[in-house]
């Protein structure tokens, strides 16, 4: 069965890196970058009331027969009226194809319209090596509404896709969500 749930723990940052690791897409500093966002996330848990901390980092993960298998980071952007960012998202590889995925995404999309969400955006790269990422944001209802040219290199654009969230109902989500 796959729950899901969004409080992250010391050994979440090791899944973390397990998960971006596995996927053979992510480069060494993505995924170091992805263990320091967890450990921001970590760090917002554990002193909630550090006003000055900048950051809002949150993770969705989600779990299959207890064992955590994927992750979505993801945050409102600052100065907005209730617009998220996915950060980052990845499943294990040996969890792949089993639409993990598209249920991650899925829930997430719920829980950001329960706090009010009304726009997600998601960057990703233009290298052919992204296509397969691509095609899964188109998949999942996204559009592509950007492209920002030599964005991240020279031959390396960025891809900005967004749905409203308010013009989809996920009213009917079927999957079980584990306790907080």
């Amino acid at each position: 069965m796959l729950t899901f749930r969004t409080k992250i723990t010391r050994s979440d940052l090791e899944k973390v890196r397990k998960i971006s690791a596995s996927s053979g897409i992510f480069d060494k500093d993505d995924i170091d970058i992805t263990v320091c966002l967890a450990d921001d996330a970590l760090y917002q848990l554990q002193h909630p009331e550090d006003d000055d901390y900048p950051h809002d980092t949150k993770f969705l993960f989600a779990e299959k027969d207890g064992k955590t298998c994927a992750y979505a980071c993801y945050g409102e952007i600052a100065d907005s009226n209730g617009t998220y960012e996915l950060y980052w998202l990845a499943t294990h590889n040996n969890y792949r194809g089993q639409g993990i995925g598209h249920s991650l995404i899925n829930e997430l999309i719920r829980r950001i319209r329960q706090m009010g969400g009304r726009k997600l955006y998601i960057k990703t790269e233009g290298k052919p090596q992204y296509q397969a990422t691509r095609r899964f944001y188109d998949s999942c209802g996204f559009t592509l509404e950007a492209t920002l040219k030599q964005y991240y290199d020279r031959h390396d654009d960025c891809c900005i896709y967004g749905m409203c969230l308010d013009e989809i109902d996920y009213s009917d989500n079927e999957e079980k969500i584990a306790a907080e």
